[in-house]
């Protein structure tokens, strides 16, 4: 069988490797950046409308936080229409009223053209944080609510208390918007702090001095090392 085959050069450094074969070690790991988001999402993928909005879990979580930005940056979608369609529940016409734009829900309220509904912007960016998609309940963030009739009570429920999932997300919406002045803010109160450390520390080194030189003493002593258990009066002060 031998005469079938061609044999490859033994090689001593080890067995032959194709050059075109790429070790598993080598092989990068290609993930998406900031730069180049926009070729990856392409134009018309991040939706104005919240109805048409693909759920912000299914985004790559390397570019997640991008679009969360985009959003933010977009602020929440309010369409201000002469005439919103009318849903009839029982014998009365309803719908939306843009009045709930207003504080304390402009912040997050949103209302979809497409599907004639409300949205959560806070909660559709950051619930998938606080509950998992699978047990998250889709209403505010996915099929919207449209139940004019029961408008401000279900706005209310769904701010619910303090704690709630919606006050979680909006406060993480607001810390996210926030962020680089929140380091600003933080850089400048380290800064104050030094600065008032460092008043203190030379208030008393000039009332040390002003009482040396008062009284007529030494500064310096005969020993002024680590080690030296008497280093001076300016240094034992």
């Amino acid at each position: 069988m031998d005469k079938f085959l061609i044999k490859q050069p033994r090689s001593s450094s080890g067995p032959f490797v194709s050059s075109h074969v790429v070790p598993e070690a080598q092989r990068e790991t290609i993930t998406p950046s900031s730069s180049n988001v926009d070729c990856i999402l392409g134009v018309g993928s991040l939706k104005r409308d919240p109805g048409g909005r693909k759920p912000i879990f299914e985004y790559d979580s390397n570019i997640r936080d991008v679009v969360r930005r985009h959003y933010i940056l977009m602020g929440p979608y309010q369409p201000k229409l002469r005439v919103y369609p009318k849903t009839i529940f029982g014998t009365s016409n309803r719908q939306f009223n843009p009045e709930w734009f207003n504080a304390p829900n402009s912040a997050w309220l949103e209302y979809s053209i497409d599907d004639d509904a409300i949205f959560c912007l806070c909660c559709y960016l950051f619930k998938n944080e606080f509950e998992s998609h699978g047990n998250a309940r889709k209403s505010f963030t996915q099929d919207g609510f449209k139940t004019w009739n029961h408008g401000p009570e279900r706005i209310r429920l769904h701010v619910g208390e303090v704690n709630s999932i919606h006050n979680k997300c909006l406060n993480r919406m607001l810390d996210f918007a926030n962020q680089r002045q929140s380091i600003q803010s933080s850089l400048h109160k380290q800064s104050e702090k030094t600065k008032s450390d460092y008043r203190i520390r030379l208030n008393a080194s000039i009332d040390v001095v002003r009482f040396l030189l008062r009284n007529g003493l030494p500064f310096r002593g005969h020993d002024e090392s680590e080690d030296s258990n008497y280093k001076g009066l300016f240094l034992n002060f």
